[in-house]
């Protein structure tokens, strides 16, 4: 962050002087549109989202269309004005006016269900063609911060009646624009998931940026590319890295992964993970242990739970129709493997996102019922577990791309974001799941895998993140503090100390604009 603090108005009117001296750079305007996601009313979120629409308006041609929540976001509101867009909408504000009857159909379809029937007719609901009930599911639980869905109540007949309105919103505003590209920070939820859909679905290529101002960005150019998670670590790329590469790749990646577990993975500060702060203490093997009455001889199976309520269906074609049904399910196999000593570890962010502790109290009672059930002290340093875990198992946890480069297998109950690369074991349906799962102890990785792994965390964490020079390195989580102040000063500075040229990012837009890639690259 800029030790310089400014003004938004002083911002606002250095970006538009800056802007207007840059579209005089770039490509003649076309009749296209991009239509760009700031309906996240955060700094970070908006200014980044626009500034990737501000590049492909300069190397497409694209006129930019911001959508907004809510006309009430006046700095939002502003600073899309001092980019020269061509128009807005406001979200928020239009779909609350509409009224469909197709909201009254799906109602009734759900009316008198509940637990697995709901949640089956819930996922199965189609719009037009387009899957939209896990849109409405996860909108749901992230907003009620439940950890499953149990009763067809009054909040999720709201949610679903403005998914609803959302795709009469979007499909006018597709209907009555030209449009080339849609930027968007979210594939899941409804606001944002229904125009990433309906706009792939239309033709338009999808961009998704996930991260501060080292943002990871890729380019998604069907449906079922962007009814995935944000972005994914693509099998051909590790491929292609290592037939470039081979023995090289391998070392940076695994001095990629080093500096990952040890709290410095990149030079963004904001996308260094808490749990592995060096301030939080790692424990030896032995250490680890003795504190929790373990065998060392013992297999040890890592359960990494997640946000219970946090984007449940970011992974595709779930196998479950939650997190909270996978964490059943697995706890229901360990309760009966009890050759392996299983730990559990919560998601050091779940606080955030619910209130709900039963997860953890069903842990801790099964705990003191079965010697072989352990809840993991929260306020160890993940970096601990590598050496203590004979497997981990997740969803779409980081931490299994991570431990698979320290040769520890990975069981995933679902898709995530490096399954398929090479060193995961995916099962396609839940029995497949638990069978895989009370047999983990046997699962081994190959050097071969070992090295895929360590190519594919290099790329996730270094290669595939790139610098906005011009956002600068700020928290962006909803419950850390932001400095606003020192925010603009770090834009205002960058605006009056540089180029566009000089942003690694425009570089990598436009070499990704001169390729078929789908995953943007960082310029070496």
């Amino acid at each position: 962050m800029s030790e310089r603090s400014a003004t938004f108005e002083d911002t606002v009117l250095r970006s538009r002087r800056f802007w207007q001296t840059a579209s005089s750079l770039g490509a003649d305007l076309s009749a296209r549109h991009v239509v760009v996601d700031m309906m996240v009313d955060h700094p970070v979120y908006y200014l980044g989202n626009l500034i990737i629409a501000k590049y492909l308006e300069l190397t497409h041609g694209f006129k930019i269309w911001a959508l907004i929540s809510s006309e009430q976001d006046s700095k939002a509101v502003l600073t899309a004005k001092s980019f020269g867009v061509d128009g807005i909408t406001y979200v928020r504000d239009e779909a609350a006016k509409e009224a469909s009857p197709v909201a009254a159909a799906v109602i009734r379809h759900l009316e008198n269900t509940s637990d697995v029937e709901l949640r089956k007719r819930l996922l199965a609901i189609q719009i037009n063609g387009i899957p939209v009930g896990d849109l409405i599911y996860d909108t749901y639980v992230r907003e009620t911060r439940r950890i499953t869905i149990r009763a067809f109540d009054d909040d999720l007949k709201a949610y679903l009646i403005l998914l609803v309105n959302y795709c009469t919103l979007y499909e006018r505003l597709l209907g009555a624009l030209d449009v080339g590209a849609v930027v968007l920070g979210h594939t899941v939820y409804s606001r944002f998931g229904v125009l990433a859909r309906m706009a792939a679905k239309a033709g338009s290529s999808v961009y998704t940026r996930f991260g501060g101002k080292g943002m990871r960005i890729q380019r998604r150019e069907s449906l079922d590319k962007v009814m995935d998670v944000i972005f994914r670590v693509q099998p051909d790329d590790v491929d292609s890295l290592m037939a470039a590469d081979g023995d090289k790749a391998v070392e940076i990646g695994k001095q990629t992964l080093l500096r990952r577990v040890g709290g410095s993975e990149n030079e963004f500060q904001f996308l260094n993970e808490e749990s592995y702060a060096p301030d939080r203490p790692t424990q030896s093997v032995d250490e680890f242990c003795a504190r929790m009455g373990l065998e060392t001889a013992r297999p040890k199976g890592l359960v990494m739970l997640h946000a219970f309520s946090d984007a449940t269906h970011h992974t595709p074609r779930m196998i479950f129709d939650d997190y909270h049904e996978w964490f059943l399910h697995t706890l229901d196999v360990a309760v009966g493997q009890q050759e392996v000593d299983w730990l559990f570890k919560l998601h050091p962010y779940d606080h955030h996102y619910t209130d709900d502790r039963e997860p953890a109290e069903r842990i801790a009672a099964l705990a003191n019922e079965y010697a072989h059930i352990h809840l993991v002290p929260e306020d160890l340093n993940t970096a601990t577990f590598p050496d203590v875990a004979s497997f981990v198992v997740t969803i779409n946890g980081k931490a299994g791309l991570e431990f698979a480069g320290f040769g520890v297998p990975v069981l995933l109950g679902g898709n995530g974001f490096y399954s398929g690369c090479g060193f995961d074991v995916t099962p396609g349906s839940i029995e497949e799941y638990r069978g895989a799962l009370n047999d983990a102890a046997a699962l081994r990785l190959t050097s071969a895998q070992v090295a895929r792994a360590l190519v594919a965390n290099d790329l996730y964490y270094r290669q595939a993140v790139c610098d906005c020079r011009l956002l600068p390195d700020s928290s962006y989580t909803f419950w850390k503090p932001f400095d606003e102040g020192s925010f603009w000063g770090g834009l205002v500075d960058a605006m009056e100390t540089g180029v566009l040229q000089d942003d690694p990012l425009y570089t990598a837009m436009v070499n990704l604009r001169e390729s078929a890639a789908e995953t943007l690259l960082r310029p070496e």
